[in-house]
């Protein structure tokens, strides 16, 4: 394989990577988190890079490691486990939420901005017609992409992150928030950049082996520089719309709407030039990420129905769907998510430590322990926040250490793995003496 060929490849996986994570809650959450650090916007910055770079990036190497498969990354909690997880992520998170929150972002700083008289429904019908026409292509999916939208999508952000940090409009104060990393850390669960990397992980390496490498270190040198490409733009994006967040901190209501600080902080920066700049990148991100997830979840569903449903036909229903939840609008989408990403996010950070390192761990029963008792975590914090209050379970999780930072689950899923891997092992040596015995 020429090593051209796997550099050009890895630049255009680099921007698919890119785009593909990079949707609604990438543009609109960074800056928030920096309105509220303010000052403190550095720490922030490190908690949200952990959560919206690191650990979404790991996800993909995660499932590289194990066949390119996500089946293969959890079979060892389960073979059921596969199934339960992804139908929670695909149906709760993707397709409720995700991907109707990039309809609805689209038209409410993109469109409704330029504008303002134009039917929500309209903006919905016109997306996902463009949703449909990239992600029913399912081989070029990656190229068009990384060839046609990402360029486009990158030379306008960095226009507005450039312009941002070296003539800002404000100088960071001190909002006096307590933690801004925990805070950071937390919120950034709400971009859903970690599900994208486990679950589109498999479209992701199944378009880089459709381009013709075959040898498995072919596949994985592409991939992998691929996330790095993306890692580094994610990085200067994120950093540059966070600390534009920062500079805002006390010109704006405290209470301001996260889309509609994204649009005060753009035309503070460059005018009535500036709100077509952030319409068009707002379209572009909002739609890439659409593509990259539609294709993940009919791809999903196409093979959990054997096929008896296609995938062009779910391709179409995740469409139609996207439709009517995204006319509900950005903040009560948000608003209902928030729990559900509390409750899997956790869980997902444990899947992908435990594929990272998959070569090192033990036996199944450290999969099973860890994320047994981390799902039994997440499953009372999820409850609290709906406003299902089980006092007995919420009063024991407040005495858990870095709880009050939103970490209960760290602890459980440590002694849950040390726990889990010596009972598997007390459980195997059992067996092995009963056969003994009985030869």
């Amino acid at each position: 394989m020429k090593t051209n060929k796997i550099y050009r490849d890895s630049l255009i996986f680099g921007f698919a990577f890119f785009a593909v994570f990079f949707g609604a809650g990438n543009l609109i959450f960074p800056p928030s988190i920096g309105f509220v650090s303010g000052s403190d916007w550095p720490t922030a910055l490190a908690g949200f890079v952990l959560t919206g770079i690191i650990l979404p990036l790991l996800g993909l190497i995660a499932v590289l490691n194990a066949e390119g498969k996500f089946e293969v990354l959890t079979n060892p909690i389960s073979p059921w486990f596969y199934k339960v997880y992804n139908i929670l992520c695909m149906l709760c998170i993707a397709m409720v939420v995700t991907v109707p929150r990039t309809a609805a972002t689209t038209h409410e700083i993109g469109v409704h901005t330029l504008f303002p008289h134009f039917p929500a429904f309209g903006t919905m019908i016109i997306f996902f017609a463009l949703n449909y026409y990239f992600a029913n292509d399912r081989s070029n999916m990656i190229d068009k992409v990384g060839k046609m939208l990402t360029p486009a999508l990158l030379v306008i952000l960095l226009f507005i992150v450039f312009k941002g940090t070296f003539d800002p409009i404000g100088t960071p104060i001190d909002t006096n928030l307590p933690n801004s990393f925990s805070n950071a850390f937390t919120g950034a669960y709400q971009t859903g950049d970690l599900f994208t990397g486990l679950l589109c992980a498999s479209v992701f390496i199944g378009a880089v082996i459709n381009k013709g490498y075959k040898d498995q270190a072919n596949v994985r040198k592409v991939a992998i520089n691929g996330t790095i490409i993306a890692g580094v733009g994610l990085l200067v994006v994120y950093g540059g719309l966070l600390y534009i967040g920062a500079t805002g901190a006390g010109q704006f209501p405290k209470d301001i709407e996260s889309t509609a600080l994204l649009t005060s902080l753009v035309d503070r920066l460059l005018g009535n030039y500036g709100t077509i700049f952030l319409a068009v990148a707002v379209t572009l991100a909002c739609l890439t990420t659409a593509i990259g997830i539609t294709a993940s979840i009919a791809d999903f569903l196409s093979h959990l129905t054997k096929n008896k449903i296609s995938y062009r036909i779910w391709v179409l229903v995740i469409c139609i769907s996207g439709v009517s939840i995204g006319l509900l609008g950005v903040e009560k989408i948000i608003n209902f998510a928030l729990p559900l990403f509390l409750g899997l996010y956790p869980v997902s950070i444990v899947i992908v430590f435990l594929g990272v390192f998959r070569k090192y761990i033990p036996n199944a029963g450290a999969y099973k322990g860890a994320v047994l008792l981390t799902i039994s975590v997440s499953l009372f914090e999820t409850l609290g926040a709906y406003g299902l209050d089980v006092k007995l379970a919420n009063d024991f999780i407040t005495m858990i250490p870095l709880s009050g930072n939103g970490f209960a689950w760290i602890l459980p899923a440590i002694i849950g793995f040390i726990g889990g891997a010596l009972l598997h092992r007390t459980m195997a040596r059992k067996q092995d003496t009963k056969f003994d015995l009985s030869a």
